[in-house]
């Protein structure tokens, strides 16, 4: 799910589209780093492993901020379970401009210069080729290379890189490689799998592995990783993943809308750690930790990024909230968006978000500076305006 804000007369209304399952990431060729990467052996032997959430000095920042921002976005990073530090806030290029590669470029363009530290994309968005020439319109003006981050097909996604069942490790390698032509990048940051696996009709897969209105198996609704094959798929995509990252064509690798059996999958062998799981996290879900995967994560070492943070398809309620509207105006001049994100970020959560004006970025990006009160953060935790059952509100099980 994705959103754009819209304000008028001073309140939030919100277009909703619904697409694919999430959002987007850019890169400029780089020097790997020779880091140990944690296997996940080695991280039970270290039942203390812990996020870290570290403040830059010299923070991702364009040279010359556009318009009314007029300084340097100073975005923090987190430290991933292998040394690679990962910004807090990056722009997702799965949002509105998904499937069109020429409103892209601008947009990446818009969100790199206004002071977002890099890019959240992936092949599924149909557009890297437009954040790659968002990141050439915007090179001059920035101190530094962004962050890019993309995402491999699920094993048996069928419409854009086929990642076929009975070919998961090549068909990964493959998709990985267009990723890396698309974005016209040697190295990549990050590098996720987008979803657990999909084959329609599957006894582990229901209903019918793919969204109602896709024509065509897309992302499953409910994947029971526990399944030997699924399994064994999942276990031949991170092999490539973990392939690539051995040869540095990739600083780090992580899934997407993983639930804790489809870990545990990955898990069984001395694999490496997936160093993110990214996740729909927001708000209501309910509370900070839905179905324990958010503590499951930490436990092992594994940074929840979080997508859709003003809420996927629940957006319009929290925008709205009048608990939420209360808090915001407790803080002055922030907005009901700003609360959201901060309670995102300060659970200790790297997000993404997505807008293609200007002045939504701009917001976006003032959420550190001030902080809510833990009177604040416990009226947060308690809300409830998700519906649906959280854990698979939260991620494709």
């Amino acid at each position: 799910f994705t959103e754009d804000r819209t304000r008028r007369a001073g309140l939030y209304l919100t277009r909703l589209t619904t697409k694919s399952p999430v959002r987007a990431g850019v890169a400029h060729p780089r020097v790997r780093r020779n880091m140990v990467q944690p296997t996940a052996s080695s991280l039970r032997h270290n039942s203390l492993a812990k996020v870290v959430i570290v403040w830059v000095s010299t923070a991702w920042a364009p040279v010359d901020a556009m318009g009314a921002l007029g300084m340097e976005a100073h975005v923090p990073t987190i430290r991933l379970n292998n040394g690679v530090m990962l910004p807090t806030m990056l722009w997702g290029s799965g949002g509105e401009t998904q499937e069109n590669a020429t409103s892209t470029a601008p947009a990446v363009r818009d969100a790199l210069i206004t002071g977002f530290p890099g890019i959240d994309c992936a092949n599924h968005y149909h557009n890297q080729v437009g954040v790659a020439r968002g990141v050439a319109m915007a090179r001059a003006s920035l101190k530094r290379a962004p962050w890019i981050q993309t995402k491999v097909e699920p094993c048996g996604h069928s419409i854009i890189t086929p990642v076929l069942p009975g070919n998961c490790f090549n068909g990964t390698l493959a998709a990985f490689n267009q990723n890396l032509e698309q974005l016209n990048l040697e190295v990549v940051d990050l590098t996720l799998i987008h979803a657990p696996p999909c084959i329609p009709n599957s006894s582990w897969a229901d209903p019918a592995c793919m969204w109602p209105d896709q024509p065509d198996a897309i992302y499953p609704q409910h994947c029971n990783c526990a399944a030997s094959e699924p399994c064994a798929m999942m276990r031949e995509q991170w092999k490539a993943l973990e392939l690539m990252l051995k040869r540095g064509k990739t600083r780090a690798i992580g899934v997407s809308n993983f639930c804790a059996e489809c870990l545990k999958c990955i898990a069984q062998t001395d694999a490496v750690i997936p160093a993110v799981n990214q996740l729909q996290f927001h708000v209501g879900m309910p509370g900070p930790d839905p179905a324990g995967l958010l503590s499951y994560c930490q436990e092992r070492g594994i940074v929840v990024q979080a997508y859709s943070p003003l809420g996927g398809d629940q957006h319009a309620q929290l925008l709205e909230n009048p608990t939420i509207k209360r808090i915001a105006a407790a803080h002055g001049n922030k907005t009901t968006a700003q609360v959201c994100l901060r309670w995102v970020l300060q659970l200790g959560l790297p997000l993404t978000t997505s807008t293609v004006n200007v002045d939504y970025m701009r917001e976006d990006l003032e959420v550190w500076g001030w902080e809510l009160s833990s009177a604040e953060m416990a009226d947060l935790n308690a809300l409830n305006v998700a519906p649906d059952d959280p854990v698979k509100s939260m991620c494709l099980l």
